[in-house]
């Protein structure tokens, strides 16, 4: 089942996400079953949105990610992500 994650990332620049985001679409950090991505600059960070094919998709991808976002010098996230399972979605084209 698709989920939706949801994540403030306080403390993250632009500047920090975009480098994280070069190694994520480069293919160095896979991103097997994202189905899309968004990044909203906040007052005080980022806030990430992702639709995933499934929640072990993203589980998945996390694994990868941390370590690399934590070399970057990412903070701990205060909070953990809001997830929801998604009713339905379409993306325009396919």
């Amino acid at each position: 089942m698709a989920i939706l994650m949801q994540i403030d990332l306080t403390g993250v620049d632009t500047e920090k996400y975009d480098k994280l985001s070069a190694r994520v679409q480069s293919g160095e950090i896979p991103a097997t079953g994202c189905l899309a991505h968004v990044a909203i600059a906040t007052g005080d960070g980022v806030r990430v949105i992702d639709l995933w094919e499934s929640q072990a998709a993203m589980e998945a991808f996390t694994a990868r990610l941390m370590p690399v976002a934590e070399e970057l010098g990412f903070p701990p996230s205060p909070t953990p992500p809001l997830i929801n399972e998604v009713h339905g979605y379409w993306v325009p084209g396919t």
